[in-house]
């Protein structure tokens, strides 16, 4: 299980930062676009888990590039999403990136999860994969 850690901060103008990432066990995309997490999971064992995560960003106006990785408990990368180029019209543009995961958890430990947009570390969250 993975513990959920949430960072809220507020947008200013010239700056990509990340206010907000979640992980849960299903991504709901209503008929109006918004989207919506299923159950929060709040921790991980060791072996396979297949999850979603959900990271809403606030950007400065301009083409981006975001990429969110996992990495193990000595720092080497052991998943990574990368998203397609998109575009922020305004500054403080909101945006999601929806990851998509199956990643195997070999040993317990603590784990990283690093967000990336235009291939600048802008948050961490930390998770323990418990035997």
């Amino acid at each position: 299980m993975l513990l959920i850690t949430s960072l809220l901060a507020t947008a200013q103008a010239s700056e990509n930062i990340v206010i907000n990432h979640v992980i849960t066990d299903r991504i709901i995309q209503a008929q109006d676009g918004s989207l919506y997490i299923g159950q929060v999971l709040l921790g991980f064992s060791v072996g396979r888990a297949k999850f979603y995560t959900l990271t809403q960003v606030a950007l400065e106006k301009g083409l981006h590039r975001g990429e969110i990785t996992i990495e193990d408990p000595n720092s080497k990368v052991l998943a990574q999403v990368k998203f397609g180029d998109f575009f922020a019209e305004t500054d403080n543009w909101l945006h999601s990136l929806v990851g998509t995961w199956d990643v195997e958890f070999k040993e317990p430990g603590t784990y990283q999860i690093i967000i990336y947009i235009d291939k600048l570390p802008k948050a961490n969250f930390y998770f323990v994969v418990v035997q």
